[in-house]
């Protein structure tokens, strides 16, 4: 890499550092929706940075529907119905030990919406490759409750829900999978402890969609998420 463009991956990494910061400050409320952001200059000596990597982070929270920049009138912290939650980033930094049920208890509502009909169509829609795949995830999944490891659990049902995500053959519902990843590893981290959990409801689900039974697969996934709630 050339020194360049070496300097140009930190000054990024910088801002991005930096936005990571700003947005915690604005999704814990200590810098309120509807305010003016502190001045650049403020934010320059608050946050020992240049005035350039304070001008990226406000265009990467602009970006995410954070911030609102007015000529001679200064950076408006917009109300929450602006902010994007489909953002990654935007997730990771809202999400803290102090409101993770909270996030917890909306992100099962979604999943409960969206999650049975990724398996109803990954029942319809799945390759012979993608079906594999699946029956050896639960296979592991058997394994593992023989001498269990939480985090290689985790890892496992983790990759099963991305498959079949990507099996539905809807770009759109597929898209939660790696959109959702964030909270999905604060959500199985909390609920995994020493023991492997719902492995029949799993195996149900994957059976079903493995034979082709859409509205098996549907119903498996519902009982599944509503027995957890």
């Amino acid at each position: 890499m050339q020194l360049r463009e070496q300097k140009n991956v930190e000054k990024k990494n910088l801002s991005y550092l930096l936005a990571e910061q700003i947005g915690q400050r604005i999704l814990s409320g200590e810098y309120t929706a509807g305010s003016i952001l502190p001045g650049e200059m403020e934010l320059t000596k608050l946050f020992d940075v240049s005035r350039t990597a304070v001008r990226e982070a406000i265009k990467i929270l602009i970006a995410k529907g954070m911030l609102l920049s007015r000529p001679r009138v200064g950076t408006h912290i917009m109300p929450i119905s602006h902010w994007n939650f489909l953002d990654q980033d935007l997730l990771r930094w809202w999400i803290t030990p102090n409101n993770i049920d909270e996030i917890m208890t909306h992100f099962q509502q979604l999943r409960l919406i969206i999650e049975p009909q990724a398996c109803f169509h990954a029942a319809i829609n799945a390759s012979h490759n993608q079906k594999q795949t699946m029956s050896s995830l639960i296979k592991e999944m058997h394994l593992l409750t023989k001498q269990f490891d939480p985090k290689k659990w985790i890892e496992t049902d983790q990759q099963l829900h991305h498959t079949i995500y990507q099996s539905c053959g809807n770009p759109f519902i597929a898209s939660f999978a790696n959109l959702f990843q964030p909270v999905y590893q604060h959500y199985f981290e909390k609920i995994i402890s020493d023991k492997a959990f719902h492995l029949k409801a799993h195996s149900a689900i994957v059976d079903a969609i493995i034979h082709g039974n859409s509205q098996r697969a549907l119903e498996e996934c519902k009982r599944l998420l509503i027995t957890r709630e």
